[in-house]
């Protein structure tokens, strides 16, 4: 797929829905009160905590000299300071997400204009937000970013983002991300959840729960494709990797197919319900305020 204009991914009335729920956003999406949370850290601050004993390797500039006057003790001031909090919205170009029929949006576009609806809320209250394409060898990531005024260049970066040419898994995606040390937050992970095989998510999920994120998911598919669609002989291609393989969609075919689809779907809310990991399984007719209107609403990733 190739990149889109700001104008045709994010209509005025999208835009303008995406502001009737900022206000609900301030009150009710999880962490934005974390964006006031306070942590204890040592430091210049404003407002003291508590003491603890020197140890070896501690910063010396904070040691408190008047206490070890009165105690001769070497202890350091602990203070309590603001805790930005960080949303990493880690979206899925990976090429099965470039599906769609009419008069559906493709999943990837779909996806997009969920990523921007969070962006805009996580920028609303304040929230430091950073965009991630899952397949990074398909475009850079959009480091956190803090104020309203970010917003339109996110939408640029989202809209420029294409598709993945080379197929890859969840998981090695999952983990290259990883391995540039992004700081601890929450992890909405925007995707079909349809991988290399059937446990690439959930070992991609793994991965996040390990690093000590807090996970939340949107999954989101094609209503075409909780089923086999018109019986018949077919050259299938995999969309990943291009191969084919010829198929006989017969009526017990068919069937083979929507349980195994149903199976997996509810192997992703098992899995999800059994790590704590937020879950809202979705597909493309619901338009996007409204889906954005239902996690602040009704659960999801947020209160």
């Amino acid at each position: 797929m190739a990149t889109t204009s700001v104008d045709a991914l994010f209509s005025p009335d999208f835009l303008a829905r995406l502001e009737s729920l900022a206000l609900a956003a301030r009150q009710l999406v999880k962490g934005a009160q974390r964006a006031q949370r306070r942590a204890v850290q040592h430091g210049a601050s404003v407002e003291f905590a508590e003491y603890r004993p020197f140890t070896e390797g501690d910063d010396w500039r904070y040691i408190d000299w008047n206490a070890f006057a009165r105690w001769r003790q070497l202890v350091l001031k602990l203070f309590i300071e603001e805790e930005d909090w960080h949303v990493h919205i880690l979206y899925d170009n990976s090429a099965s997400m470039d599906w769609g029929a009419p008069p559906h949006p493709p999943k990837y576009d779909y996806a997009r204009q969920v990523a921007a609806g969070l962006t805009f809320l996580g920028l609303a209250n304040l929230d430091r937000v950073a965009l991630i394409p899952l397949q990074s060898n398909a475009g850079k990531p959009w480091k956190p970013a803090r104020g309203k005024e970010k917003f339109l260049l996110m939408l640029r970066v989202l809209a420029a983002q294409p598709v993945a040419a080379e197929p890859g898994t969840m998981e090695e995606n999952v983990r290259r991300w990883l391995s540039t040390g992004p700081r601890r937050g929450l992890v909405v992970v925007l995707s079909d959840l349809f991988g290399a095989d059937l446990g690439d998510a959930m070992r991609a999920l793994d991965r996040l729960r390990y690093a000590r994120q807090e996970v939340a998911v949107i999954q989101m598919t094609d209503p075409g494709e909780a089923e086999a669609g018109d019986p018949g002989e077919y050259d299938m291609e995999d969309c990943e990797t291009h191969t084919t393989a010829p198929i006989l969609n017969d009526r017990q075919a068919a069937r083979d197919y929507a349980k195994r689809f149903r199976d997996y779907q509810e192997a992703i809310g098992r899995y999800c319900r059994q790590n704590q990991i937020a879950l809202i399984q979705t597909d493309t007719r619901q338009p996007v305020p409204d889906l954005l209107l239902r996690t602040l609403r009704h659960g999801g990733f947020v209160e």
